[in-house]
């Protein structure tokens, strides 16, 4: 066991974390690609380290709950995504959802919390090397952040069971992480700290060698379909995700009354992404490092002044797009509902290295030349 510290930026942690929240699949209109800035802004304390103010320490306790988790995803998943150049992460859920419809394998019931909950994510590396990563947040002290990461029993606890859901090949399989993060609080006693354990694996639903370009078909199309809902592009960022009917899971079906009542959801969900994508010019456009992007722009005003780097901020200021030669491709062919990797799309080009970029009042996150994010601060005056 190792001790360190870390320095990460709390702009781009909340970038990170408005990523992490945003659906990959989604019926409905999500507000976590908007509220994370504007709330957790006036959460953070000024001091060097991060706490909490006392403010959102005194949250009810579920409100307390959902920050710590957004905060327990964000914070070990910035640091994660640089140390082990992580550059497509899915979420655990989603991703075997979208593997049994592809690989035609029946999937245990899963639960969105306790001993039979996917892990939350799902992640592969730069060198085609797959990751398990289970996370855990907590204002509570790290007596309770040790009973969330659990024991390996028997029997096996807390995340530390979760994140065993799912096994890879041994040649392509890395880190099977559990992490735990403390928050500490303003005027408190402890300090905030991460705690990354790596227990020994268990037999669960393993996935094998052939199998293996159905795992990348699920999270690269997590990884597309997160950025272009992040960027606007809702309608076809949902075709991108579930290409085959209304869920991850739909699969052609063998009885034609059903399998046409499949295929009339597609030709709607294809008939809104083409709509979508047709008025790409009236989507702002910008250039960043040789890359064209296209996407929103949105400015708030915060719900009270915050103080960062000595400066009274007032508003934030927002920018997400997606690589246009990506939504160019998507124009001319936005459904492809075979195995990604068997395609060949020229946007699996474009997903790269996650760069975070940083100063005391911006930050930008960048994956590869696929997807860009941004937060810029302005004070008044």
């Amino acid at each position: 066991m190792g001790v360190r510290s870390l320095s990460l930026s709390i702009p781009a942690i909340l970038l990170k974390i408005g990523y992490l929240t945003t659906p990959t699949s989604s019926t409905g209109v999500s507000l976590s690609e908007f509220w994370a800035w504007v709330r957790y802004l006036a959460a953070v304390t000024p001091d060097a380290d991060l706490r909490l103010t006392s403010a959102f320490a005194n949250l009810d306790s579920h409100q307390k709950t959902i920050l710590s988790d957004d905060f327990g995803m964000g914070v070990p998943m910035l640091w994660l995504t640089n140390t082990l150049d992580l550059r497509m992460i899915c979420d655990g859920r989603y991703f075997l959802q979208r593997f049994a419809a592809q690989a035609g394998a029946s999937v245990r019931r899963t639960a969105k919390r306790g001993p039979n909950k996917t892990p939350d994510f799902v992640a592969l590396d730069g060198r085609g090397v797959w990751h398990v990563i289970e996370c855990k947040g907590t204002q509570s002290g790290s007596g309770y952040r040790a009973v969330q990461i659990g024991e390996p029993g028997p029997p096996r606890t807390g995340g530390i069971a979760q994140k065993h859901a799912i096994t890879f090949p041994t040649n392509y399989s890395g880190q099977r992480l559990v992490c735990g993060l403390n928050l500490g609080v303003e005027n408190g006693g402890e300090r905030t700290s991460l705690t990354i354990v790596d227990p020994e694996p268990e037999d669960p639903m393993v996935i094998l060698s052939d199998e293996l370009l159905f795992a990348t078909d699920a999270a690269e199309r997590a990884t597309v379909a997160r950025s272009l809902r992040l960027a606007g592009f809702d309608r076809t960022a949902e075709t991108t995700a579930a290409p085959l009917g209304r869920f991850p899971w739909s699969r052609r079906d063998p009885r034609p009354r059903y399998d046409q009542a499949r295929q009339t959801i597609v030709e709607e969900k294809l008939a809104a992404a083409k709509d979508e994508l047709s008025r790409l010019d009236d989507r702002r456009s910008w250039q960043e490092d040789g890359a064209r992007f296209r996407g929103r722009e949105l400015q708030f005003d915060l719900p009270r002044p915050i103080e960062v780097g000595g400066k009274r901020v007032v508003r934030a200021i927002v920018r997400q797009g997606v690589n246009e030669d990506v939504l160019g491709e998507l124009r001319g062919r936005a459904l492809i509902d075979q195995p990604l990797p068997e395609e060949n799309t020229e946007w699996a080009d474009t997903i790269g290295a996650t760069v975070v970029d940083t100063d005391a009042d911006f930050a930008r996150l960048r994956i590869g030349r696929l997807f860009t994010s941004e937060l810029l601060l302005k004070a008044d005056g």
